[in-house]
């Protein structure tokens, strides 16, 4: 097979010339790279003598199936996870083997692999911010089993929720995007923010100044509009705030612990006279 470089357009226009051809060609890729793929993956390591046998067919299987920007997945799927974990109301900073910061809180899991053609970290839950060292020949990414995010060198946020991912960029840029071959991702670059939720993928407001204050863990305000640490206060929250449009510019002064979000807003509804209420999809601010 030659080292001809993929061609994005052409495949987007073939997939375009046949309804069908869509469905097939997702039918098709999830048979080969399936469960049987990933059990055979499983049984690498007890296999020695089959080893190259088995990363030379994955390969050529892929090669077979379009070669859809695809990153060395044998190699990936191949390589141990390294797992990082935080407490519940604790923050714990992790340097990877590149030099790439992470600092993880609300409970965050982690799993981070690193090949030679790639750096994957998976987030099972919780918050990271991740302060991303420049690799042009390996692209960073962050995958949430909704979504993903890519990078080469940036620093940003990423919230995981049952409800939503979330992601805000402090600098660079990243592309944010729902998982799946055909989901076009969008790009965020510096104080810009997204979400994917129920509804579907779409930029929020700005976040200029704001990304990732919970680093800090407490913060002094001065006179800040309670929507402004609300929004700070988002990030840790296991449950979105959703807070009344007449309440959002309510001035609140004070030292703040953005590591316990409900305890907080507790706190603040009780000193500024508001009722706060919990579901089970939202903290919900509102007048009393």
């Amino acid at each position: 097979m030659d080292d001809e470089a993929f061609d994005e357009a052409a495949f987007d226009a073939w997939l375009a010339g046949d309804p069908g051809r869509r469905r097939a060609f997702e039918t098709m890729w999830q048979r080969i790279m399936g469960s049987d793929m990933d059990a055979a993956l499983r049984t690498y390591k007890r296999r020695g003598a089959a080893r190259a046998w088995l990363a030379g067919g994955a390969a050529a299987l892929v090669v077979l199936a379009g070669g859809y920007k695809i990153v060395p997945l044998v190699e990936l799927n191949l390589a141990s996870p390294q797992r990082y974990t935080v407490a519940e109301g604790r923050i714990r900073e992790v340097v990877l083997a590149d030099g790439t910061q992470l600092t993880l809180a609300r409970d965050a899991d982690v799993r981070v692999r690193y090949t030679d053609h790639a750096r994957v970290v998976e987030l099972t839950r919780g918050t990271i911010f991740a302060d991303v060292t420049h690799d042009k020949a390996r692209p960073f990414r962050v995958e949430t089993g909704e979504a993903h995010v890519v990078v080469l060198g940036t620093s940003f946020e990423v919230l995981k929720r049952q409800e939503d991912v979330r992601v805000s960029v402090a600098s660079g840029v990243v592309r944010f995007g729902e998982d799946g071959w055909f989901n076009k991702p969008i790009s965020l670059t510096a104080q810009q923010a997204a979400v994917l939720d129920q509804r579907g993928l779409a930029r929020t407001a700005d976040v200029t100044g704001r990304v990732a204050n919970w680093r800090r863990e407490w913060v002094e305000y001065r006179g800040a509009s309670l929507q402004q640490v609300v929004a700070d206060l988002q990030s840790l929250s296991p449950l979105p705030i959703e807070i009344a449009e007449s309440l959002g510019d309510k001035r609140v002064s004070g030292r703040i612990r953005l590591t316990d979000p409900i305890g907080q807003l507790q706190n603040l509804a009780i000193t500024h006279g508001f009722q706060l209420r919990q579901t089970d999809q939202a903290l919900v601010i509102s007048r009393k």
